[in-house]
């Protein structure tokens, strides 16, 4: 085989550069402490680091949102203790203002001070979070939820969305919750309304009507009643019937069938929970409808507002101490289901809580494994890469030394 001079330099010169480039790699793995330092120094390395650098930044994502969301939720939750504590407050001021010893002063500043906690309980509820968002306004969370309106009453502007925040691969966490299912939809107790029928002809009307036995009334609605007069005896009587099968109703005290009870104006008529009082002059055949009303929900700031207000308003009077007692209880009731509501959220917000908890030491477990194994992958082994790098330094030299001696051959060295 002939070998030209061209061929000689062209081949020794590759030598030296190949040893060069596999000093400087490892040069370049031992300064940086990394084995791979572009894919082709391991393809198939490089490509699972990727992988794994990928997991571990999308980790860090996840524990970043878990952080906000906790920060949010912490929020919530001491908001919500707050409200359980002002709510417990008001509680207490409407069980002392039906104490029977007090005056209509003495409850007016009881009203006093639960106007205080009303607003109070309007700023809780307008909380916001560290970037001024409001945690109760569902989607609408730049937008104060509650606003007084006017006449009396709290307009919603939030809506009932709910915010989640990703915290691991399929793990949303709800870091808000509507104010509309906290604060509005609570049940008012139940209610009805009684009023003299259109076709009477004598002049009986409805002075006063109330729930007096919350618990007897839940279980006669939604049935309602019928009061029928009968003027044909010496005496006018009344009936109370039921209007979904016509029996008679027992009610009074002692509690007998309501048929053929002699009529006095302004007495109480009561059965099933129900006191009505009736006035004027009925004809006969004449009747007074007792209905029973669909379920309604009051706001928890409107029936703290309500209770205020009755409490600045009612006086001493009879018929006056019978609103005032079905107020107080209507309030006690809204006031305890409230209670419930905020309770629920409260052990709900407590559940996220420990699942962020659970999801961050997953994570960092995760990272942890990911981490390991991509130190396996891309880490020096320095020992070996030192040694590696004497090794390739002394070929280096020897193709040096060898190509010098190689391209100092010549025909013309020897022809002298």
């Amino acid at each position: 085989m002939r070998l030209s001079s061209q061929q000689i330099f062209t081949s020794g010169l590759n030598g030296i550069l190949d040893a060069q480039a596999r000093v400087h790699r490892l040069q370049n793995q031992i300064s940086t402490g990394k084995r791979i330092a572009t894919p082709a120094d391991d393809p198939v390395a490089s490509a699972q680091s990727l992988s794994l650098n990928q997991e571990l930044s999308k980790t860090d994502q996840y524990d970043k949102n878990a952080s906000r969301a906790e920060n949010r939720l912490n929020i919530e939750e001491t908001t919500l203790s707050t409200i359980e504590q002002v709510l417990q407050r008001v509680r207490e001021l409407a069980i002392q203002a039906g104490d029977g010893a007090y005056n209509l002063e003495d409850r007016r500043s009881i009203a006093a001070e639960i106007d205080q906690r009303l607003q109070q309980l309007l700023g809780l509820a307008n909380t916001t979070d560290e970037e001024g968002q409001h945690i109760f306004a569902g989607f609408q969370a730049g937008q104060v939820p509650f606003v007084a309106a006017p006449g009396g009453g709290f307009n919603y502007q939030g809506d009932e969305g709910q915010l989640f925040l990703k915290v691991a691969d399929n793990i949303d966490v709800a870091v808000s919750d509507s104010g509309k299912r906290l604060f509005l939809d609570v049940n008012d107790p139940l209610n009805f309304s009684a009023s003299p029928a259109v076709g009477n002809t004598g002049t009986v009307s409805v002075a006063n009507q109330a729930v007096i036995n919350q618990a007897a009334f839940d279980a006669f609605h939604p049935d309602g009643a019928t009061i029928t007069f009968d003027t044909t005896g010496p005496v006018p009587t009344y009936s109370v019937t039921r209007v979904s099968n016509g029996a008679v109703i027992n009610g009074g005290n002692p509690v007998v069938p309501l048929t053929a009870i002699p009529y006095t104006a302004g007495d109480a008529i009561e059965f099933e929970g129900v006191h009505v009082e009736l006035t004027g002059v009925p004809a006969n055949g004449d009747t007074v409808d007792v209905v029973s009303q669909a379920q309604q929900k009051l706001g928890l700031l409107s029936a703290v507002e309500k209770l205020a207000s009755g409490l600045q308003v009612l006086g001493d009077n009879p018929a006056q101490r019978v609103q005032l007692g079905e107020l107080i209880a209507d309030s006690l009731i809204s006031l305890d289901r409230s209670q419930a509501n905020i309770l629920r959220a409260e052990a709900q917000v407590g559940a996220r809580l420990n699942t962020i908890d659970d999801v961050r030491t997953n994570n960092q477990n995760t990272n942890l494994i990911n981490k390991q194994i991509l130190s396996e992958l891309e880490d020096l082994d320095l020992a070996e890469a030192i040694s590696s790098l004497s090794f390739q330094s002394t070929i280096l030299e020897a193709t040096q030394q060898t190509f010098v001696r190689v391209s100092n051959l010549s025909l013309f060295n020897f022809l002298r």
